[in-house]
């Protein structure tokens, strides 16, 4: 179960093995709900959280997803079982190294097949007018070219070195994808490619609040596996940003969360009038929110294989390896970075 918590003035309590919401208006019930019930707590508004409440998420392992104007601002989880500092030692040195860049050119790769599989999937699976086909076809060509480039002249020298060239091929790849994207979505939608802070748009809405999900989710794996979640490569060091993470989530964008909103939009389970217009954000009403959560959540309990292996593993599963298998890349136990694609 997902709680969300979206009323100002809740407060948010323990008794005994179950978490209390109480809300400031009198007619409204407080909401109880047993901890071992709840997968994860989301809280978008000015609410209370008592020190028995976060004992109690905590002793439960349930994370606690802070929201203010639909961007994530905080994560609170427990603490798990860490790797050994040999590797987070290793994935810090990386920075410094060849390695580094080894692990972003293969990460970036990775992301752009994953790009590529579920453009050529929806595509095959939807009826789309001769010129957009035409359009699409074009994109996805230009797609497959940039990921099949040599760049090994990149991985040769710290990620530093040669940043501001990797970022423009990033960014290259995720303005041909999204201009692709735009022609598979019905114009109902209004969506013009991708934009944030704050979305103008649903589609956009439900790709800022699944990507923020996809964080804490790829946040846990990271720590589960013992990696160091703020040390990234592509993604700078910043105070209170886990480029880490950032880094690793690039390969799960795609088969994660953009192919669930195709699905949901394509299928009309998600509509035009589900969502509103708040302090010029565009933002997904109560209700359909919970569907959208739900949803999302079925897909990270999904068996899914990889392509590149052979594995058959959940999306949780897949996270926490790809993490571990970062950590043997840098430890040297393994020669190469293999990403993550989706079969």
């Amino acid at each position: 179960m997902i709680v969300i918590v979206s009323e100002h003035g809740a407060k948010i309590g323990k008794e005994g093995r179950r978490l209390y919401i109480s809300y400031p208006a009198a007619e409204k019930a407080t909401n109880y709900i047993p901890a071992i019930n709840l997968e994860q707590l989301v809280i978008e508004a000015k609410a209370t959280l008592t020190s028995g409440a976060i004992e109690l998420l905590t002793a439960y392992g349930i994370p606690v997803l802070f929201f203010r104007r639909g961007k994530p601002v905080g994560v609170m989880h427990s603490f798990a079982a860490h790797g050994t500092v040999k590797i987070r030692r290793a994935q810090i040195l990386a920075n410094t190294s060849s390695k580094g860049a080894k692990f972003v050119i293969s990460n970036l790769k990775g992301a752009m097949e994953n790009k590529v599989n579920l453009l050529k999937r929806v595509m095959r699976s939807r009826k789309i007018a001769t010129e957009k086909v035409v359009e699409l076809k074009k994109k996805i060509k230009r797609l497959e070219e940039q990921r099949k480039k040599d760049y090994r002249e990149y991985t040769e020298e710290p990620v530093k070195s040669n940043r501001e060239q990797i970022f423009a091929i990033e960014g290259n790849a995720t303005e041909t994808y999204f201009s692709a994207l735009k022609l598979l979505i019905d114009e109902k939608f209004q969506f013009k490619g991708r934009n944030r802070r704050p979305p103008k748009d649903p589609i956009n809405s439900l790709l800022s609040y699944g990507y923020a999900i996809l964080t804490l989710k790829v946040l846990a794996g990271v720590i589960i596996a013992g990696m160091e979640p703020f040390a990234g490569f592509l993604h700078t060091d910043r105070s209170g940003k886990p480029s880490f993470v950032l880094d690793l989530m690039e390969e799960f964008r795609q088969p994660v969360v953009d192919k669930l909103i195709l699905k949901l939009e394509g299928r009309g389970i998600i509509a035009q009038e589900d969502f509103e217009e708040k302090n010029q954000m565009c933002k997904i009403k109560e209700e359909p929110k919970k569907t959208f959560l739900t949803e999302l959540y079925k897909v990270f309990e999904t068996t899914m294989t990889n392509s590149k292996t052979g594995e058959m593993k959940t999306i949780e599963q897949h996270i926490i390896q790809q993490a571990r298998k970062a950590g043997k890349f840098f430890m040297g136990e393994k020669e190469e970075y293999e990403p993550f694609i989706a079969k």
